[in-house]
């Protein structure tokens, strides 16, 4: 596993899960050096960009999640999304998204109002507050995505887009009856 090695940050965290990884490959199988690298590569990539955008969010006072509600409140264009709805596009329950505009109401970003024709369906609406959040913040944490893939040209970007695709294609497609 030697392109985890060049990892300076916390090389003994990885060396550790891909040891645990390759005894459980020799001991059960079904689990080629090759695949095992790429999991703990996507993995701990992911957890990094995770923690890093996380700390962005958080010196405003977000969470990931909150700022993603915010987000998806303001293209609403005024209109205001369901909860229903907003579960959908973050691909969580829509108690999660209860928790998420509490919090965001709290602070004074999200507001909640009824239907007018239908008192019992809820809608969030990203507040002025939110708004202005979202003017203040967005340029830097766009430009800190922008940072984290700036090692990649154009083409390694179409490149890794086109094998997420193939990825998540592989995850939705049953290949075998018994899962975990």
């Amino acid at each position: 596993m030697k392109n985890l090695n060049k990892e300076k940050k916390d090389p003994p965290r990885i060396e550790q899960a891909w040891e645990r990884l390759r005894e459980s490959g020799r001991r059960y199988g079904k689990l080629s050096s090759s695949t095992a690298e790429t999991f703990l590569q996507f993995i701990y990539t992911i957890e990094s960009m995770s923690a890093h955008l996380s700390h962005k969010t958080r010196a405003r006072g977000l969470t990931r999640a909150g700022l993603n509600v915010l987000t998806i409140l303001r293209s609403s264009q005024g209109k205001g999304c369901q909860h229903n709805q907003i579960s959908r596009l973050l691909l969580v329950s829509r108690a999660n998204v209860t928790g998420l505009v509490n919090s965001l109401i709290k602070q004074g970003l999200v507001e909640r109002v009824y239907d007018e024709k239908d008192r019992r369906v809820c809608i969030a609406r990203i507040t002025k507050k939110g708004e202005t959040l979202l003017d203040a913040f967005l340029p830097d944490y766009h430009a800190a995505i922008e940072n984290i893939f700036s090692g990649l040209s154009v083409d390694d970007k179409k490149t890794f887009n086109h094998l997420m695709e193939n990825l998540r294609s592989a995850i939705n497609r049953p290949k075998n009856k018994r899962s975990i």
